[in-house]
Order: structure tokens, then sequence, then C-alpha cells
């Protein structure tokens, strides 16, 4: 018997860093997502001669006797704190691989770590909430293989749809949108994914940025402050289905993002979106802690295909996507 899952990842369309301590809990945070098809996956069976984790997109893997022997660490970090928390009793293999490139900023390793805890869990035959899942691999990304970030990526991985997630730590409200179908179906289209390369360190950026804010800066506690009124007027924009009003919050949440610090915005970057804004794009922000990553465009009705392929042309990578409402799926298949 073979437990498998899979758990989107998502564009964060505005309020992100608001979700992170110690603004969220000092402040409340106030984000707003969607989450899309491209998924992180995993795998989890029986084997013998021991635990073995295998990420394949990192090409990294590690065998160990006993699960309490593995180093929690590097590239397999997450997965080895997932095994020891949460791993099945005996000997086990956790193999992973996902649809989306490294350091995307599109929340992938909250996903990855949604689909590890649902895969165990099945694994286990275990059937928690999907609230559940998403503390639980919260917790193991954040306490156990101590990566620094907030709690918006596995929401948005556990619930998928359109959410609206406020922060007052410990307590995390989900609201799933009821956005406008045409309004949907718009997005999907004109928002397009571009992908200029893998994030600078992204916990370093949300480590430095929170740092800032604790010490007391003026600017990036204003920037904050702009990027929650953001998460919520992007609410209201959807369940109106105002898509001009949508690419408004956009540039709006850019311009906050950029307040927070010089290294969010890469040259990379600015050079596409120049070319960006040269062939008739109305807005854009970087997703996750920007620094590299994807860029989100919103593209004139019936322009995408055409800013996609200039975005190509500059050096960027279109990735393609539609919208999950689905959120994390787990079942188990049978060995063949």
């Amino acid at each position: 018997m073979i437990a498998r899952a899979r758990a989107p990842t998502r564009l964060d369309l505005a309020g992100g860093f608001t979700d992170v301590p110690p603004y969220s809990a000092r402040a409340g945070g106030a984000v707003t997502s969607v989450a899309i098809s491209l998924y992180a996956h995993a795998l989890v069976r029986r084997r013998k001669g021991g635990v073995r984790l295998h990420a394949l997109d990192y090409g990294a893997h590690v065998s160990a006797r006993r699960v309490s022997e593995l180093p929690v660490e590097g590239d397999l970090a997450l997965l080895a704190a997932a095994a020891k928390r949460y791993g099945p009793r005996g000997d086990f293999e956790i193999v992973t691989h996902a649809d989306y490139p490294p350091g995307s900023g599109l929340g992938g390793s909250g996903a990855m770590g949604v689909a590890v805890v649902a895969a165990l869990a099945e694994a286990r035959g275990a059937a928690p909430m999907r609230t559940e899942v998403a503390q639980q691999a919260h917790l193991l990304e954040t306490e156990d293989a101590k990566i620094p970030g907030g709690r918006q990526d596995q929401y948005c991985a556990a619930l998928g749809g359109f959410a609206f997630l406020e922060f007052e730590d410990p307590a995390v409200r989900a609201t799933l949108l009821a956005v406008p179908a045409a309004c949907a179906r718009d997005l999907e289209h004109h928002l397009v994914l571009c992908y200029v390369g893998a994030s600078r360190f992204s916990g370093r950026t949300i480590t430095r940025v929170m740092g800032r804010y604790e010490a007391g800066d003026a600017g990036v506690t204003a920037a904050l402050d702009g990027l929650k009124a953001c998460g919520l007027a992007m609410r209201d924009a959807l369940l109106r289905g105002d898509v001009g009003a949508v690419g408004d919050v956009l540039a709006e949440d850019w311009r906050h993002m950029k307040a927070l610090g010089p290294e969010l915005e890469t040259p990379e970057m600015r050079a596409l979106t120049e070319t960006a804004r040269k062939a008739g794009a109305t807005a854009w922000k970087a997703c996750g802690s920007g620094a590299g990553g994807c860029l989100l465009f919103l593209a004139p009705t019936g322009e995408e295909h055409a800013l996609a392929e200039r975005l190509r042309e500059a050096g960027g990578t279109i990735l393609r996507y539609t919208f999950d409402v689905t959120g994390v799926e787990a079942w188990t298949s049978q060995e063949r």
C-alpha cells in the first residue's frame, strides 16, 4: 500500500508578511490568497531496511536504520522533521516532488509540508481536519526545521480556493471567499505568472524585515500596516468581482512590499517589470518575500498571451496554472 498526497501552492494576492510574527502577534495580519494547480506531491510507503527520505527536486536523499537517527538539516530538514514527528512505526520511505521551481515565492515549502503531513496521516490511517494539517505543517517548518515564516502558505495549501486569512497569534481565522465566477475566470486568464529565478534566501529576507519591525523602524511598520490594509481591500475587491480594483490593490501591495527593504526587488525583477509595463501590463507584484522567485502580472483583456511572450523573450519563465478549489488531497494506492 502506498499513501499519497498533493497540496496546491498559492498566489499571495495581498497582505503578505503580515502573517509573520511578531507583527501578526502585535498588530494582527490579514492576507488574501488563491490556491493554484502547481502542486507539492508526497508518497509514503513501507520498505525494509530502515527509513529513507528522498526529495527528487533537490536530488537529495538520506537513509538511517531508525527514524531517530535522521538529521534535521539541509534540503531534507522538513522531511526528516515530519518523519520524526508523524512517521508510522517501523521501516518506511518518504518521496517528494514538486510541479514548481525552487524558490518560486509560491509557498512551496508550506505546500510540501502540508502534502507530507497528509500523506503520513493517510499511512497511519488517520483523517485529521484540514486546519489541523495546516497547523501541524507550520509547526514542522518553523519549530522543528527552523525555517522562519508565517502560516498563510500552509492554510492556503490545506484549504484551496480563494482564502481570506486573519492572524491574531495564536488564532487563525480562515474564510473561503465566494468570488463571482466571471471574476475568477477573468483572473485565471489575465494573471500571468513569471518565474525570475530562485528567491535569494526568503527566510533571511523575512528575518531581516521583522528585525527592522522589532527595532521600531517607522518605515517598515507603515509598510506592514499598508500590506494589511491591502489584504482587506483585496478581499473586498474579489467579493465585488471587480477585476480593475484587484489590479489597483496588486500595485499598492507591491509599493508597500518594496518599502520593506531594497533587497526585495532585484535588477532582474526590475527589468522584467519594465518589459511588462511596455507590453501593457496594468499591475504587478512579487510573490512571497520577493528577492527573486515569481512576479505576478495583470494583463489587459485579451493580451495575456502577448504579455507572456514578451516576458519569455526577456528571460522570464512563464508558469501555467489554473485555480485550485480542492486544497490538500490524500489517498491510498495499491502497489502493482
